[in-house]
């Protein structure tokens, strides 16, 4: 977000780790979080970029009356347990957007450099769930409008139903096949490139991250079910389809072996026919 941002907003960032080095390098402001007074001062948009394993902890650090006539923005992929958590924690004059930018750290440059990431038609979900300040809320949006983003407006329980067991599946699929699975290949079809990048996107994502798809997602334990009971059903199949082609070649042997049994015993027959009847064309000469 900074890389396409830093160019026209002011940036600052806040985190318990270090971060000074990659805000540098991005145009951003950096505070440590022992000045986070400091960092809230002056501000009129604060994006709350973490787990959601970790918001409502995150939110118990922060000193909450300064965001007071703020916009606060979150930007989980689920949507519903965020804003209950915003709702309930921050003071009532904040304004709060809910928000999925539905792409991320593992996307794909089009151009030279990490800046000329196309956000092209990718969807940006986001709900209005408590904005007193419209003309602030749509000139972050329009943050996203420029990019040419899909911009859809949806409620939090609406996103999730939609969004919420899709995410879920591309995360664990995408965490199943590491690179010993897809090595890299000289060609390679349209459906193997595709893996590869399902791959490469969720790894650049958190662990975090995707536990609280699993977390907050009341159908991620019936997904995981049946995602074994499928792998078993297709290995069932070809368990079955082994059985099956190794069965017909036994038979296919057994009944060449068969046919090979009932030659020879008609070639056997022939040849004591023949011999027989050769006898018996020699015994009138040898009368004689």
């Amino acid at each position: 977000l900074s890389k396409k941002m830093g160019g026209i907003h002011s940036l600052r960032c806040i985190d318990p780790l270090d971060k000074s080095k990659e805000a540098e390098e991005n145009g951003v402001e950096y505070f440590p979080a022992f000045e986070s007074s400091s960092f809230f001062q002056g501000l009129d948009v604060v994006i709350i970029a973490v787990p959601m394993i970790e918001l409502e902890e995150t939110l118990d650090n922060l000193p909450l009356e300064k965001l007071r006539n703020k916009l606060v923005v979150e930007i989980c992929p689920l949507s519903v347990y965020p804003r209950t958590i915003l709702t309930r924690m921050l003071p009532p004059d904040t304004d709060i957007l809910c928000t999925n930018p539905m792409f991320g750290p593992g996307l794909v440059s089009d151009g030279s450099s990490s800046s000329e990431t196309s956000w092209d038609g990718l969807p940006f979900v986001y709900e209005k769930v408590r904005v007193a300040d419209a003309k602030r809320a749509d000139c972050f949006l329009s943050i996203f409008e420029s990019a040419r983003c899909q911009m859809v407006e949806m409620t939090a329980e609406d996103h999730d139903a939609y969004v919420a067991d899709a995410e879920f599946v591309t995360h664990l699929t995408g965490r199943l096949l590491d690179r010993n699975l897809l090595p890299v290949t000289p060609v390679s079809s349209r459906e193997y490139a595709a893996l590869c990048e399902v791959a490469e996107i969720t790894a650049n994502d958190t662990f975090d991250l995707f536990y609280g798809m699993f977390k907050y997602n009341d159908r991620a334990k019936e997904l995981l079910n049946k995602l074994r009971d499928n792998l078993a059903s297709v290995e069932r199949k070809l368990a079955a389809k082994e059985a099956y082609l190794a069965a017909s070649a036994e038979m296919k042997n057994t009944d060449r072996q068969k046919l090979l049994a009932e030659c020879r015993m008609l070639l056997r027959e022939v040849a004591k026919s023949n011999h027989e009847t050769i006898q018996e064309e020699e015994k009138p000469e040898s009368n004689k």
